[in-house]
């Protein structure tokens, strides 16, 4: 695992920022979907809430490499993770879900992730620097 830069730190946090997740199906084709409950947990561990991502969830259980896309703006970065677990109890869920419960949503599940790799794609010199 690595951590992530305290600058990709606070584009995660960003309310205004776009975030994807990027899974791979089983004919080994890129899914990617845009998400309002992708968080860090901390500088090593990034999750999703499980609210309407039948193919990515189904994705992630046969392959738990995945790619999130942090995006505002001109800046942008990719983190590349594996999936660890898939939590449909405890405190994990029980915070997601008072996240989403104003917006009368609920997470089946929460998704962890161990953070891989985390790179630079922003539109600019240091477009596919690797930042850890």
């Amino acid at each position: 695992m690595v951590a992530i830069p305290e600058n990709v730190m606070a584009a995660i946090k960003d309310q205004a920022s776009v975030k994807s997740l990027t899974t791979i199906c089983a004919g080994n084709r890129p899914h990617s979907i845009v998400a309002g409950t992708i968080m860090a947990l901390g500088p090593e561990t990034m999750v999703i809430g499980e609210v309407l991502m039948k193919r990515t969830s189904n994705n992630l259980k046969q392959n738990p490499k995945a790619a999130f896309l942090i995006t505002k703006g001109m800046e942008s970065y990719e983190i590349q993770v594996t999936a660890k677990d898939r939590l449909t109890s405890g405190a994990i869920v029980d915070q997601m879900n008072a996240i989403l419960e104003p917006m009368h949503m609920h997470a089946g599940a929460v998704w962890t992730f161990d953070v891989v790799s985390v790179y630079d794609e922003s539109a600019g010199p240091n477009a596919g620097k690797k930042l850890a």
